[in-house]
């Protein structure tokens, strides 16, 4: 009955996300922006959130036309992403460790999410980009390039809440009322995973929009993609974080 009830619960929630990714599709926008290559290095948070949008554009259509692209291509696959997150979790979770539970439930996330994902990032950036624009993967591929990065990402999602909060539930029960102290530590595990999550978010979009590393060996992908986090994360010294980390940390968060 629990299960039932459970299963239930998250189906509601999976129709939710399904108009909430439709209708607010424009609002995600800004994390693929945040991968983009160097000609977006200067942007702030408030030009990428404006650019979700469509800003600047000659018109209503052209804009609603940049930030509704891919929405038909995503939204489908977040029904049975929402449904299956929790009850297969706690299926998961009954037979292993939490860590490996989380690992497995990534997995499954992932290969219901990562074809529709990648080829709405891939034509949310042909459409803003059509000069430089990258091949549509399949909607029917379910792992391919970046796929390993959705894992760890999805991986980082659900441990904020599952396996980091309750010990600062624990923690932060003596100061804080009974009900707060389960938000603010449920809010502040998501808020550090995402520190963890948003260079795994960006290695995958950088590799779905690079089309020039998807037949690389694998060392040669690898050097690639350090090069690219060192020019998004550090400075021109190479020691210290550069502006661009602080901003995509604070998009993932968002």
């Amino acid at each position: 009955e629990t299960m039932h009830s459970c299963t239930s619960g998250h189906n509601v929630l999976g129709l939710g996300a399904h108009v909430a990714l439709l209708v607010g599709k424009p609002r995600l926008e800004p994390i693929w922006c945040t991968t983009l290559p160097a000609q977006d290095g200067g942007a702030s948070f408030r030009e990428l959130f404006q650019r979700s949008f469509g800003f600047p554009s000659p018109s209503a259509a052209a804009s609603l036309r940049i930030a509704y692209t891919g929405s038909l291509t995503s939204a489908p696959a977040s029904c049975p992403q929402w449904c299956m997150i929790g009850p297969a979790f706690h299926i998961f979770n009954s037979q292993f460790p939490t860590p490996v539970a989380l690992l497995a439930t990534a997995s499954l996330e992932t290969l219901i999410t990562y074809s529709s994902q990648s080829r709405s990032a891939q034509m949310a950036y042909n459409v803003q980009s059509p000069k430089a624009a990258v091949p549509l993967f399949s909607i029917f591929k379910l792992w391919g390039p970046g796929a390993c990065f959705v894992v760890l990402r999805n991986f980082c999602g659900m441990s904020g809440i599952r396996w980091f909060s309750p010990p600062l539930q624990q923690v932060m029960k003596p100061v804080l009322p009974s009900g707060t102290h389960e938000i603010a530590a449920d809010m502040t595990a998501s808020m550090l995973t995402c520190c963890v999550s948003a260079p795994l978010n960006s290695c995958w979009t950088y590799t779905v929009l690079t089309p020039a590393l998807w037949d690389m060996p694998v060392t040669q992908r690898v050097e690639a993609l350090l090069g690219f986090l060192r020019s998004q994360y550090l400075d021109e010294s190479g020691s210290r974080l550069s502006r661009l980390a602080a901003r995509d940390v604070g998009i993932r968060c968002v």
